[in-house]
């Protein structure tokens, strides 16, 4: 399945009438956060596929506004055209704002997302092939500076289910040399900054 990802910045690209020739053959689009909700609104419409979004430090809570028509991850297992994916919001907490998380709290929050993973195996059901966040794990991908530090509990989370793909946003690309791809065992963990088109 062929999904656009995006992340941290309003691409040009995808916000104009080039939209649909760029992304032709896009199944479904998946945010990281920290982006505009009419930008996402904007690709649900043009682009016509389903969009599914995790929050980011820069986002509203849900509690106050939510981008209409797309789907929300945060700490829930969902089935897109056939591949699992589960989701986190946030990132380290840093300035007390919205969505923005203890490292106690976000392992919390991926132990009770793990307990739905294992639920739905006892039932039958498959595991996430795909993790969707804001922060990257701990040490892969992340920054050393507060407000940009991964959190372990991502990296608990790896080890526990092994996925084969982890996506999230938050570390901004400035150049060439700036890394995108890390890993963890069979883990490819992808930075999405701006945007990537990917196969799941």
């Amino acid at each position: 399945m062929k999904v656009l990802c995006i992340s941290d910045r309003v691409e040009p690209l995808l916000h104009g009438p080039g939209l649909n020739t760029y992304a032709a053959g896009v199944e479904a689009v998946i945010s990281c956060g920290d982006l505009p909700f009419s930008y996402l609104e904007y690709i649900i419409t043009f682009l016509g596929v389903p969009v599914y979004y995790v929050l980011g430090n820069h986002d509203p809570s849900h509690s106050k506004e939510y981008p209409e028509g797309c789907t929300p991850l945060d700490g829930r297992v969902v089935d897109i055209g056939g591949v699992t994916v589960a989701g986190l919001s946030g990132s380290r907490v840093y300035s007390h704002g919205p969505n923005q998380y203890a490292e106690r709290q976000m392992r919390l929050k991926a132990w009770e997302l793990s307990g739905r993973i294992w639920r739905r195996r006892l039932l039958g059901r498959p595991a996430p092939r795909v993790f969707v966040t804001h922060a990257p794990p701990f040490g892969l991908g992340d920054r050393e500076d507060r407000a940009h530090v991964g959190f372990e509990s991502f990296v608990g989370l790896i080890d526990r289910h092994r996925p084969p793909l982890w996506l999230h946003g938050h570390i901004h690309l400035y150049g060439p040399n700036d890394r995108r791809v890390a890993g963890r065992g069979g883990t490819r963990v992808v930075n999405v900054y701006g945007h990537r088109i990917l196969d799941l």
